[in-house]
């Protein structure tokens, strides 16, 4: 069952430098979508890379139910899928190949993932060419695979950045359309957004960002 992410008393910087978040404390509940809003540079990203662990507060704790995140990162991230940006996936394989990888990996590949994966790439309109090099593809179909990367295992937990990026019309109304189910099945969204429309449709909360009021 998904758990609320809860952050609590997290300050963040870099060296010695300026606070970028400075005691902050918010619980994600399960079944709610969260938008992050704001300038570059106002922290957004570093909120992200805090619960996603792949940066570590100055002081406080992040917990996932009972896990602390950064302690048990492994465990928290088995429940987790995220997005940032398109240029770290594969560039030599196809995405057939990177999905059933990511099945695998958390020891989810069975006799339906063929079709499961089926239904994600028909829903990303990435079905006709799943055989083709990730490397060979446009920034749109990249941020399509990157999508399906993150969504393919179906997590509880899904964190995006700018999503909706270098997408089509169509292709955000259908990811908006297929988050807004996810929500109300009881996952956890946070997404960081430039996009109003996006926002009023799928996100029941938003944080504004600098967190500290600077």
């Amino acid at each position: 069952m998904p758990e609320a992410l809860k952050i609590e008393s997290v300050s963040k910087r870099y060296n010695q430098g300026k606070y970028i978040i400075r005691d902050f404390s918010y619980t994600f509940e399960p079944g709610t979508a969260t938008a992050l809003t704001g300038p570059n540079g106002s922290g957004k990203t570093t909120l992200l890379r805090l619960i996603t662990t792949t940066a570590f507060p100055t002081s406080g704790h992040i917990f996932y139910g009972d896990v602390d995140i950064h302690i048990k990162p492994h465990q928290y991230l088995s429940h987790t899928g995220f997005a940032f940006e398109s240029g770290d996936l594969p560039q030599f394989a196809n995405t057939n190949e990177l999905l059933e990888a990511m099945l695998r990996s958390r020891n989810m590949w069975d006799d339906g993932s063929p079709a499961e994966i089926n239904e994600l790439l028909k829903m990303l309109e990435l079905d006709d060419r799943r055989e083709n090099l990730i490397g060979t593809y446009s920034s749109g179909m990249m941020q399509k695979t990157l999508i399906a990367a993150t969504l393919v295992t179906n997590p509880d937990l899904i964190i995006l950045d700018e999503p909706f990026r270098a997408l089509d019309t169509e292709t955000r109304d259908t990811l908006t359309s297929y988050l807004i189910k996810q929500k109300q099945s009881g996952k956890t969204i946070i997404i960081a957004s430039h996009l109003p429309e996006i926002i009023e449709k799928l996100c029941d909360k938003t944080l504004g960002f600098p967190l500290d009021g600077d």
